[in-house]
C-alpha cells in the first residue's frame, strides 16, 4: 500500500487532465466584475495576468477576507484585492510536491504553467483529492477482480 501511495504522489500534476482551464483577467478588471465572473463561471479563482505573465490570483477567500463587510469604492480594481505573486508550478511537478506547497502556503488553488511559464490551468485541492480518490477506487476494484 505504501508503495502505491508513493507511486501515486510521484505522478505529475499534468496527469489530472480533467482540471478546468484557468479563467484569467487583467489587473484593471473591476472588483464587481471579478466577483460576478467567479459566480457566473462557478469557479473559485481568477488568475490575474499582464500579457502572459501571472501577477496574481483572486479567490473566493479574497472576497471573504478582503472584501466582505468593507467600504469598497465602486471603481475598485481586482489588483487592489488579489493575492500578488502566487505560487505557480510547472506541469511536471509531482502531486506530492504540489500538495505540500498548498499545505505549507495554506491555499486551495494552485496555478499550473507550461515549460515556458505560460498560464495553463488552475487546480484546486478538491480536484486533486477527486483524482486521488478515483485512482484509489479504480485500483481497489482492479485488485478485487484479480483476487476474485
Amino acid at each position: 500500500m505504501r508503495h502505491q501511495l508513493k507511486e501515486l504522489l510521484d505522478r505529475h500534476i499534468a496527469e489530472l487532465g480533467e482540471a478546468k482551464r484557468a479563467i484569467h483577467c487583467e489587473p484593471e478588471l473591476s472588483l464587481v466584475n471579478a466577483i460576478a465572473t467567479l459566480k457566473s463561471a462557478n469557479v473559485g479563482s481568477l488568475v490575474v495576468v499582464e500579457g502572459t505573465r501571472v501577477v496574481g490570483i483572486f479567490t473566493e477567500r479574497d472576497v471573504l477576507k478582503k472584501c466582505a463587510l468593507q467600504d469598497i469604492p465602486i471603481n475598485a480594481k481586482i489588483s487592489d484585492f488579489m493575492t500578488r505573486n502566487p505560487v505557480c508550478v510547472q506541469r511536471f511537478e509531482t502531486l506530492g510536491s504540489v500538495l505540500n506547497k498548498m499545505k505549507t502556503g495554506k491555499f486551495r488553488h494552485i496555478i499550473i504553467t507550461d515549460s515556458y511559464g505560460n498560464l495553463e490551468k488552475v487546480v484546486s485541492q478538491r480536484e486533486i483529492l477527486d483524482y486521488l480518490l478515483n485512482y484509489a477506487i479504480s485500483h481497489e476494484e482492479t485488485d478485487l477482480a484479480k483476487a476474485g
